[in-house]
């Protein structure tokens, strides 16, 4: 079972074990989103680069990965498309103590409800250092809205 990471984005959830913790997506009914990319903002530098990246990353999960596409071939399709927005990050030089080196691997995990349904979700693999910059580029966010 997951919880909710202090600060993080309504959508993500933290799997707190220590042996593999994970950022999560939940899937959902997403309709075309006619906003402009985080990357293609003119202050996507630093820590709002972290957010503008969890937004984008999540439109693109739900992009290849709505509930009606789960698949092996939809999850391969996903991960280039993330191969792809990382390596947009890094081009632009958005955050490079964040993303230079780093790689995000998808994984579909589904989780019980309380109701005893199950929903799926797509587990964000990342090394530990770019997570904790990511949630505490959210927390940060956050605070300042209080």
């Amino acid at each position: 079972m997951h919880q909710a990471r202090p600060g993080a984005r309504p959508g993500l959830a933290y799997n707190g074990g220590p042996a593999q913790p994970a950022l999560r997506i939940s899937l959902r009914a997403m309709t075309q989103d006619a906003s402009p990319w985080g990357f293609a903002q003119p202050d996507c530098k630093g820590a709002a680069a972290l957010l503008f990246f969890m937004n984008d990353l999540a439109r693109v999960v739900n992009q290849y990965l709505g509930a009606d596409r789960l698949s092996d071939e939809a999850l391969a399709d996903a991960q280039k498309a993330v191969d792809a927005l990382l390596a947009r990050y890094v081009e632009i030089q958005a955050a490079p103590e964040a993303f230079d080196g780093e790689r995000v691997g998808l994984a579909l995990e589904t989780e019980r409800r309380p109701d005893g349904s199950t929903a799926a979700q797509v587990a964000l693999r990342m090394s530990a250092r770019l997570e904790n910059l990511i949630i505490e580029a959210q927390r940060q966010a956050a605070a300042r809205r209080h």
